[in-house]
């Protein structure tokens, strides 16, 4: 072998190790920044519980608001049923008042479904998240190490020198 086909191989075994190099690199990269997404995962399902939650909790309130407003006119229809026909402002329709009430019990149910899929969906998520975590805090380290290891015994049998060289 002449000595073009020499460095013609060398740089070839350098760009190979450098490729390698920066495979290595590309993983630690990849590595930190899932490690990131992954997070930002569990914050977003927390900041959806808890826009859910809040939610829920203005509809309860709604809802009682709308209950007790229904019960109130319901107490007045039946006191001007009592009194007759010769009550002053005649019969009491509290349809409007059931209706609210009737809606914001609706609502609410709405939110509780949400509620249950976020959790059905987050514990799905969580599973796959978990499993996802270990490979990037257990298997892509080991494969770093493996891959590094591969680069210095390359780099090694680089600097060896063949005979009559």
């Amino acid at each position: 072998m002449g000595p073009t086909a020499e460095r013609t191989g060398v740089t070839s075994v350098h760009a190979d190790i450098d490729a390698l190099k920066g495979l290595h690199e590309a993983l630690v990269r990849y590595r930190h920044a899932q490690r990131e997404v992954t997070g930002r995962g569990d914050e977003e399902i927390k900041v959806v519980r808890a826009s859910l939650e809040a939610k829920a909790g203005r509809w309860r309130a709604r809802l009682e608001q709308c209950q007790a407003e229904f019960g109130a006119c319901q107490e007045r229809a039946a006191r001007a049923a009592a009194e007759g026909p010769a009550a002053a402002d005649g019969p009491v329709d509290c349809s409007g008042y059931a209706r609210a009430a009737e809606q914001c019990a609706e609502r609410l149910e709405q939110i509780r479904r949400w509620q249950q899929r976020i959790d059905a969906e987050a514990s799905e998520f969580g599973g796959t998240a978990s499993r996802f975590g270990d490979l990037l805090q257990n298997d892509l380290p080991r494969t770093e190490e493996h891959l590094l290891a591969i680069i210095r015994s390359l780099e090694a049998a680089r600097r060896v020198q063949a005979p009559g060289s």
